[in-house]
């Protein structure tokens, strides 16, 4: 069977996924204003797949590269492809913005509202804020065209004098607000900052005739490589590396109506780009300022919600509960919070000696990035790993490890070829006279915020073998180890698994006991909740299993380059998605093993860039109430209908749902979770 039967491509297969993002706006049951944020995230999700994916994919082109991917197309086949989808959902986005926008007019809230129904606020707004700080640039030979940073919004406005015509470009500064709001008489009314410009122009032009304008902006690659033997610290590479991906080619122009030819030929000057970059769009640009409509109004909203913890950890301290027994949460349904005043709890605990941790993600105002701070001023031990390369995060994460660093944390950033991805966290601590160590193992970032948008599990435990585990784990990150030289009681097999080195080969290895078994007469079962699959090695391996009798069900939220219910392939096996109101993140893993029910958790999905470019965890939990916890809570993922599509070959689809919505998962977890789970 040829490769392009059996697995489907990457690109095409994540666009899939933010089409099912789009069509949240279409779900009934979600209120009018989330509709417009999942509109909003589909968009911020384009931008950044166009940075990295479509600007990789023009890379290997430039460089002559010809090999075709896993499905069985050239990177210039899948450009072609990639944009008639990518076209298709910007027309699909631009339906539902122009349906939502109705639809949010009858509740008296006007999307890019006509000015003239509040001339004089606009006309101040106008001449007060924006006006001083934009500075149009009309283009000649004196004046060529400036740069244009990435996603910088811009206007080129076509304006005329003396039988003359000239092009003025109008960068609008990042400073100003993208929306302007007016609350007036029960209605609500808001004005892009294009909008409000483009209404102006006669103003800033004066003297000159207006003839068109069109906003636009350019998308530019992303996909830069840190490679540069010349520079030893990564903290002074990533810092370069910050200021090209600002300055790289250009992968897309974006703009907000057809183009003139003239036009479209000193674009394709300028940026260097074919027809096939462009997309006229028939909608405002960068719908992510649908972010910023909001109003005092529950019904427009999700039914608020108050994260909660299990009730035996209720006005416990965690030290001592945590010597009793496992602690298993899913976030955003238990409250997050626990871990961070966890972390606080550790740097005032005059008995705590050293706090270890890795940080990939985090937000701002960080409660744990202040307390590692405290923790060190308070003559603790702190050692925090950071990852540098933490794609669009690597900004604030320098910043972060400057401060670290400046308050006396030991900052190490890692590996240059590796990204970690890890997410673990070491507390030592002396209890009457002996040392006791705590360790937090988690599928998400230490991130305040996205804790209460994402799923994903934390795992607590002073289990001797997996503290024992993460002790070399560091010491490995921080280069004082081998990892390939851990040494466990003889006999004894590793809880924790880690990438690079083992994972994939775990992974493996766990799948063929299951065929093993099949093969034997026994049931083999597989359940694996991933974010991605697309690794060529681990997909055949399931169709090896999947041919063998074992039952195989994938809940992959994302890309998925397994196509299942094949006929003589992948009939045992089955794929889901779930698409909801929160992101799905989390990775649990379960084999059957002759009964004896193996779960893990991890950071890794099953893609090749985790199994071989990244520091990545896979942990058995042992423990039994955990152990049930997370099966349960993979049943219930299996059970969903609501918020579940279902995919057979490399299409999704939806079960007939017209009378009866079937479970959401997702909203009963929100009822009462520790009577679930």
């Amino acid at each position: 069977m040829s490769d392009h039967l059996v697995f489907n491509n990457r690109e095409l297969s994540w666009l899939s996924f933010n089409k099912r993002v789009i069509l949240q706006a279409v779900d009934e049951n979600v209120p009018l204003l989330e509709k417009l944020k999942f509109l909003a995230i589909s968009s911020s999700n384009l931008d950044e797949f166009f940075m990295v994916r479509v600007g990789g994919l023009l890379d290997h082109i430039a460089a002559g590269y010809t090999e075709k991917d896993l499905s069985g197309l050239t990177s210039s086949q899948q450009l072609k492809e990639i944009s008639a989808e990518c076209h298709n959902l910007t027309s699909i986005q631009s339906k539902l913005y122009y349906d939502l926008k109705q639809r949010c007019a009858e509740e008296k809230i006007y999307i890019e509202a006509p000015i003239q129904k509040n001339f004089e606020w606009i006309e101040s707004l106008f001449h007060e804020e924006i006006f001083p700080v934009i500075s149009p640039v009309t283009l000649g030979p004196a004046n060529p065209f400036p740069f244009l940073a990435n996603l910088r919004l811009c206007i080129l406005v076509k304006i005329k004098q003396n039988d003359k015509i000239y092009d003025s470009l109008i960068m609008i500064p990042e400073m100003l607000d993208r929306v302007y709001n007016l609350k007036k008489n029960g209605r609500s009314y808001y004005y892009t900052v294009e909008q409000i410009i483009i209404n102006f122009l006669a103003t800033i032009y004066k003297g000159y005739e207006i003839i068109d304008s069109f906003v636009f902006r350019i998308t530019r690659n992303a996909d830069l490589s840190l490679q540069d033997e010349e520079v030893e610290d990564l903290l002074i590479l990533i810092e370069k590396y910050l200021d090209k991906r600002q300055k790289s080619n250009a992968v897309r122009l974006e703009v907000n109506k057809p183009l003139p030819q003239d036009l479209k030929r000193k674009f394709y000057e300028f940026f260097n780009i074919t027809d096939s970059h462009i997309y006229e769009l028939n909608h405002p640009l960068d719908l992510t300022f649908l972010f910023d409509i909001s109003e005092n109004n529950e019904k427009y909203y999700y039914p608020g919600f108050d994260p909660v913890l299990p009730d035996d950890v209720k006005f416990k301290d965690l030290f001592d509960y945590l010597k009793t027994k496992d602690l298993t949460l899913y976030r955003p349904y238990h409250d997050f919070g626990l871990i961070g005043n966890f972390v606080q709890q550790a740097a005032d605990d005059r008995n705590v000696l050293s706090i270890k941790m890795t940080l990939y993600r985090a937000n701002e105002n960080s409660k744990i990035i202040e307390s590692l701070a405290k923790a060190a001023k308070n003559g603790k031990h702190v050692c925090v790993v950071i990852e540098l390369k933490a794609r669009f995060d690597e900004e604030r994460n320098v910043e972060w490890a400057k401060r670290l660093e400046n308050a006396g944390c030991i900052v190490t950033y890692g590996f240059m070829n590796l990204k970690v991805h890890a997410k673990a966290l070491l507390i030592v601590r002396k209890e009457n006279g002996k040392i006791q160590r705590y360790v937090h193992l988690s599928t998400g970032n230490y991130n305040e915020k996205t804790a209460g948008l994402y799923t994903d599990i934390d795992y607590l435990t002073t289990d001797n073998q997996i503290t024992e585990e993460t002790v070399n784990l560091f010491n490995y990150l921080m280069g004082y180890s081998d990892i390939y030289k851990w040494k466990l009681t003889e006999g004894t097999e590793q809880k924790i698994t880690t990438a690079p080195n083992s994972l994939r080969e775990k992974l493996l290895e766990l799948i063929d006991e299951e065929i093993k078994n099949a093969r034997k007469g026994k049931k083999g079962h597989i359940i694996a909740k991933i974010n991605s699959l697309y690794d060529k090695e681990i997909t055949l391996k399931l169709y090896e299993a999947a041919s063998a009798g074992v039952k195989i069900e994938l809940i992959v939220r994302g890309i998925c380059s397994l196509k299942p219910q094949v006929k003589g392939l992948s009939e045992n096996i089955t794929v889901k998605s779930i698409v909801g109101r929160f992101l799905e993140h989390p990775r649990i893993l379960y084999f059957l093993s002759s009964g004896s029910h193996r779960v893990f958790i991890s950071t890794a999905d099953w893609m090749v860039r985790n199994m071989d470019r990244r520091v990545e965890l896979l942990t058995e939990i042992e423990d039994k109430e955990s152990k049930k916890f997370l099966r349960k809570l993979l049943q219930d993922n299996l059970k969903d209908r609501a918020k579940s599509w279902y995919m057979k070959d490399d299409k999704y689809f939806k079960l007939n749902q017209k009378n009866n919505p079937g479970y959401n998962y997702q909203e009963e977890y929100l009822t009462d979770i520790n009577n679930i789970l």
